[in-house]
């Protein structure tokens, strides 16, 4: 019921092409005698449904005709709106689509208004008549699924799509192609071809296009809550990722289902992570021994390998912190468009890179570099203990820094709203981090805001499932804890490290607890 109604709230403004609405593009025309410039022109396609092409588009461009007027020639410029088939309109280059049309019943109007031929020759053109009629559609607000407010913007991404294309030869003799087939589709959050192609395998690189559909707008920054919101999530994901991969470590979890981290952190990919985190937890607590404890938790239990323990934040370093930023780097100013969704899509197997990371360097590290970190002749335990401290520690450092970071901007923004005067709308504290109520019947404007929503309701479903997971596992170990201490102790953590990291803070005191009870007693705990 959840995820229906939030489908039905974005029903408005769907992301992806559908063939329920008719799509706008902007096509491209080759100039014989001006091979480096083009015709623009517009192209309007009703849904795949239709019996054939040329009865499903409309071309809407300016074109010169010659005329005589009493013995005087002149070629002036005339609207034209006519049917094509865009498999073999003449001259046709490339189609690029722009989004969809909402109200395909003002379009003819619409069109039929933008002033032709006024201004000096060199002023108006078959681009101006485009710039200027998609203004028109922008400002009238028909035009869904895409975002055409920035003209210079598309206009250089067609241009740069065209130039790709032509140095990769599509456009040489003999080339065969269905031009209305292969148009590229803009993104959402700021125009940017999509890119569809990744590993050549159809039905994985539908499933990874997707991906970038939901993630791209949240990465370039055109949506200021959707953004922040964004990196807020990547903390809490960092130490929910730390969670399962210390969990893995364990050695009272070897071998069971959740001593398979990577594969748990992998099935985030194409498993929203509040889905799979809880039954995660939930297995957790069902099958591991360190679940079913009840007062006395072996020590030796919730150890692992001091090593790979104390390697895990170069690792996560390596393979989510760094490929974080990196797909951060502005496009095309950076790196180009189509680099960005290949690094987009490379984050997403973040728990690979790491799982990656951590094999090698277990290997290059070598056993001295390890003892003289963790203390030569202590015992396991004790090694133990302290390389989960290091690791737990510096993952609390990274969550705390972006949730104080967003945190204080989006009060900063509630709070001291002349210092921020056009973004106030945007960054209030409860748009970044409210999300909107599942039994809403109201439909959102905007794509962007139930990307949005669904990213808060994943954050924080995961992070209150591992919060509560986290607390019953530190009141197996202190029995005696009270339920509003235990409240108290959630809503502290909570306010300084996120529902993510307050579950990572609770297993911290948890572990630390188990090590020094042991170490008191200064014999091994059993297990009930």
């Amino acid at each position: 019921m959840f995820i229906k109604n939030l489908r039905r709230k974005w029903s408005s403004k769907p992301c992806v092409a559908s063939t329920a609405t008719p799509q706008l593009y902007l096509a491209f025309y080759a100039r014989l005698k001006y091979p480096n410039t083009y015709h623009y022109a517009l192209h309007i396609s009703s849904p795949e449904s239709a019996s054939s092409p040329a009865i499903r588009t409309m071309k809407y461009h300016c074109k010169n005709i010659i005329t005589v007027t009493d013995g005087t020639v002149s070629i002036p410029w005339v609207y034209e709106a006519v049917k094509i088939d865009p498999d073999s309109d003449p001259r046709i280059v490339v189609r690029i689509l722009l989004g969809g049309v909402s109200r395909i019943d003002l379009v003819d109007s619409l069109l039929e208004a933008v002033p032709v031929g006024q201004g000096s020759k060199e002023d108006f053109n078959c681009v101006s008549w485009v710039r200027d009629t998609l203004l028109r559609l922008n400002q009238v607000g028909v035009i869904s699924r895409g975002d055409i407010s920035d003209w210079d913007a598309v206009e250089r991404t067609g241009l740069d799509y065209v130039n790709e294309k032509k140095q990769q030869g599509r456009f040489e003799s003999g080339w065969k192609g269905d031009i209305s087939r292969k148009a590229p589709h803009l993104l959402l959050g700021g125009p940017a071809v999509l890119r569809t192609v990744y590993s050549h395998f159809g039905p994985l690189d539908a499933q990874l296009t997707s991906l970038i559909r939901f993630f791209w707008p949240v990465v370039t920054g055109a949506t200021p809550e959707l953004s922040l919101f964004g990196v807020y999530m990547g903390g809490q994901l960092l130490s929910c990722l730390a969670l399962v991969l210390i969990e893995g470590e364990r050695k009272g979890n070897a071998w069971s289902p959740i001593g398979f981290p990577t594969f748990w952190a992998t099935s985030w990919v194409f498993i929203p992570f509040g889905f799979v985190q809880p039954i995660h937890n939930l297995i957790h607590v069902l099958f591991s021994s360190q679940g079913r404890a009840k007062g006395e938790v072996d020590a030796n239990a919730i150890s692992a390998n001091a090593k790979r323990i104390v390697l895990l934040p170069v690792s996560l370093t390596l393979g989510y912190i760094i490929p974080s930023f990196v797909i951060c780097l502005p496009s095309p100013e950076v790196v180009s468009h189509h680099d960005r969704q290949g690094f987009l899509i490379a984050w997403q197997f973040f728990a690979i890179w790491t799982a990656i990371s951590q094999f090698i360097l277990t290997r290059l590290v070598s056993d001295n570099t390890i003892n003289r970190l963790l203390g030569i002749g202590e015992s396991p335990q004790r090694r133990a203990a302290t390389a989960l401290r290091y690791t737990y520690n510096f993952v609390l450092m990274v969550t705390v820094l972006t949730h104080s970071l967003i945190l204080d901007t989006v009060l900063c923004h509630a709070f001291i709203p002349s210092y921020f005067p056009a973004t106030i709308d945007q960054l209030h504290p409860l748009l970044v981090f409210q999300p909107i109520s599942p039994f809403s019947n109201e439909k959102l404007e905007a794509f962007e805001r139930g990307i949005l929503s669904l990213l808060q309701y994943d954050t924080y479903f995961a992070g209150a499932s591992s919060l509560i997971w986290a607390l019953y596992l530190y009141s197996c170990v202190k029995p005696n804890a009270t339920f509003a201490g235990l409240v108290g102790k959630a809503t502290l953590f909570t306010v300084l490290f996120g529902p993510c990291g307050a579950a990572l803070a609770v297993m911290k005191e948890r572990d630390e607890a188990v090590f020094v009870d042991s170490t008191e007693s200064d014999t091994p705990k059993k297990q009930n």
